[in-house]
Parts: structure tokens; C-alpha cells; sequence
């Protein structure tokens, strides 16, 4: 299947919008819409360049220079029926908490739509979650880069009392690096610091194509210790005995002992939000996507390959910057038309169709009531 992710140029006879409220008529798409209450997304209807400009703005932290574009905007739209800038700008005013102004636009908007505006909603206390203990792996472990990496992995260990390592980027790594990372994820264990494992499937799949049952290369020892290690960190006791079982016999020695510990699991999402109605498997993003919080990218990427239909709830997103966007991109055209996302707001749906995002994935929007 092919996506263009080239925008088409915006056509004025063509009306921007946003998915109508109504339930959309039901159709044979050999997929039950109805399990997800999903509105789907003309891919036809773009943004007009007001639009993307205030989308831009916000996904770059100027959300003061986005409110006023789109609240100078209104004035030039008024009589055409576009929703899509009124629900923006209801948006930022509702992060900006600026009620006055959004019970204001929403008598406008009445006037313009005949028809209830958006529903304010009330400021609820920010779930906060330890996101900062948080490293990233470099691609490419080896002799001459392991000590700059190791030392700044035991600098991001510093003051903690469990640390999430992202594996999903090393692409290669060789005896001494395997033998340096081991020794350090030993040490953290002996200082009683957990290691919660993100990306850990790709580095497991690299390792074990390094190495034989049977092939007693003194030099690939290390890499048989670091993936039996890794069975060790997620609490996998019957793989581990499996491997060392296959080391042992390999290179003709004792196998490793299991230790029996608490064991983080290998990826710490938060608690699913289940609709009754839905089968899939949801995640609550706890949070704003940003270029400094690299860990919940991380955590969606994770959840995304360990379900076949995932739905991704961004309820609690009322940013995404660029850069994070990106990476969203990069995994869906892994998965296209695999993954649902709602509850997305206007601001970010902007950005997600600046993007060709919507091409890719299944959409379930809040409804305006």
C-alpha cells in the first residue's frame, strides 16, 4: 500500500474541517468502526496556511503567538462555517485557562454554527510520574566509543533508585562493549538500582545472531553473559536457565547462577485505560511529546510493537513538538492502519496532518457536544 506524504495544495471551494460530530454512516471497511466510536478523517480537506501557522507555533512552545494568529484569523472566517480554526483557538484558550475568553468565543460560536459550542473544561491536578531517569544507548557499541558511553550511563544512575535504558537504538555492538555493559548492569545491581529495559527486543534479536550453541569462540563469551543478563534484569528465570544451559554446554563450564530478586518488567507503561467497548489494548499518554522527554516516546514505541492494535490515548497531550512528531511518523509507516489514536486535540491533529500522520493511522476524536 502506498501513502503520499506530500500535501496537496489548499483549494478555497474546498472547506477545511474537522470530523462532524454525527456518527458517520456505517460502511463495509472489513473493520468494525463501531468497536471505537471512530470518526474518520477526510485526508482530502488540508489546512489553510493560517492553520498550519498556528499549528507550528504551538508544537514549538509560542502558544501566545498561535492564539493571537488564529484569534485575528476568526475575524476573516466568520460566515464560511470552517470549524477547524474555532476549535483550535477554543483549545489554546482552554491551556492558557483563559475562561472569559472562551465563554466569549463560544456565544460567536453559537452564532456561527447554530449549534453548542465546546465544553470548558475544569483544571485537573497533572498526573505526575518519575519520566527524567531516563538513557538512551547510542547505535553503535564498540571498543573505541563503550567508556564515554558507560560513563554517562553511570551518570545518569547517579541519585537513583531505578533507571529506564533504552536499548532500541544500538544497531551494533561487539566483545568489549558487551563485556563493559555487562559489568556496569552488574554493578547497578549490586547498588540495588532496578533497570527497567525499553527497546530491549531489538539489542536481545542483535545478540543472539552473534552468537551459536556449540561454537566455543572464546570472544563471543561476552556476548552469551550480556543476553543471559538481560533475562536476569526482566525476571525471565525459565530463559535464563535455558541460556545458560546452551553456554554452558557450548564453552564447557558451569552455567550462571539465577539470583532471585524483585524484578522490574521490562517495560513500566502506565495502567491501561480500557473502553468497555473496545478490544484493542489502550495507553493513557501521561503528558506532553517533547524533544526533552525522549522516555515517552520510548514507552509508545514499545507498547505499539508488543500489541497488534494498538489505541494510543492522548487525552492528557496538549503538545507535541516537532521533533516528537516525527518519530511518531517514523513508527507508524511501521504499522500503517495498525494504530488508533484519540482523543487527540484540534492543536495536534493540526500538527498531525502537517505531517501526513493521518494518512497512516486510525482515528477516534472527542466528540463535541
Amino acid at each position: 500500500m502506498a501513502f503520499s506524504f506530500i500535501r496537496k495544495k489548499f483549494s478555497p471551494s474546498t472547506h477545511s474541517h474537522l470530523p462532524q460530530v454525527e456518527a458517520p454512516d456505517q460502511q463495509d471497511t472489513g473493520f468494525d468502526l463501531t468497536q471505537l466510536s471512530i470518526e474518520v478523517i477526510d485526508n482530502e480537506s488540508q489546512l489553510n496556511p493560517a492553520q498550519e501557522e498556528a499549528a507550528m507555533l504551538h508544537s514549538g512552545g509560542q502558544s501566545d503567538a498561535a492564539l493571537q494568529f488564529l484569534h485575528a484569523e476568526i475575524k476573516q472566517i466568520t460566515g464560511l462555517r470552517q470549524t477547524e480554526t474555532w476549535l483550535m483557538l477554543f483549545e489554546l484558550l482552554q491551556q492558557a485557562n483563559n475562561k472569559t475568553l472562551f465563554d466569549e468565543l463560544g456565544l460567536q460560536y453559537v452564532l456561527e454554527f447554530e449549534k453548542t459550542p465546546p465544553i470548558w473544561r475544569e483544571a485537573q491536578a497533572k498526573i505526575q510520574q518519575e519520566h527524567s531517569n531516563y538513557f538512551a544507548f547510542s547505535g553503535y557499541l564498540n571498543g573505541q566509543s563503550i567508556d564515554q558511553e558507560i560513563a554517562t550511563f553511570y551518570a545518569a544512575c547517579q541519585g537513583c533508585s531505578s533507571l529506564r535504558m533504552d536499548l532500541a537504538k544500538v544497531m551494533q555492538i561487539d566483545t568489549i562493549a558487551a563485556a563493559e555493559l555487562l559489568a556496569a548492569w552488574q554493578r547497578c545491581a549490586q547498588q540495588e538500582i532496578k533497570l527497567q529495559l525499553l527497546g530491549h527486543l531489538e539489542v536481545e534479536a542483535l545478540l543472539r545472531g552473534l552468537i551459536k550453541t556449540g561454537r566455543a569462540i572464546p570472544a563471543e563469551a561476552p556476548l552469551w553473559l550480556l543476553l543471559i543478563e538481560l533475562q536476569q534484569i526482566q525476571g525471565l528465570q525459565n530463559e535464563f536457565e535455558n541460556l545458560a544451559v546452551d553456554y554452558a554446554i557450548t564453552f564447557e563450564v558451569s552455567p550462571p547462577s539465577w539470583i532471585d530478586s524483585k524484578h522490574e518488567s521490562p517495560i513500566q507503561l502506565p495502567s491501561p485505560h480500557l473502553n468497555p467497548y473496545s478490544n484493542p489494548d489502550r495507553l493513557l499518554i501521561e503528558g506532553d511529546l517533547l524533544n526533552g522527554k525522549p522516555e515517552l516516546v520510548a514507552i509508545i514505541r514499545d507498547f505499539v510493537r508488543l500489541h497488534a492494535f494498538p489505541v494510543l490515548d492522548f487525552s492528557q497531550v496538549m503538545r507535541v513538538d516537532f521533533d516528537s512528531a516525527g518519530q511518531l511518523l517514523s513508527l507508524c509507516m511501521e504499522y500503517p492502519e495498525q494504530v488508533t489514536f484519540c482523543n487527540v486535540n484540534a492543536l495536534v491533529l493540526a500538527l498531525f496532518r502537517i505531517m501526513g500522520l493521518t494518512e497512516l493511522v486510525i482515528l477516534s476524536l472527542p466528540a463535541q457536544k
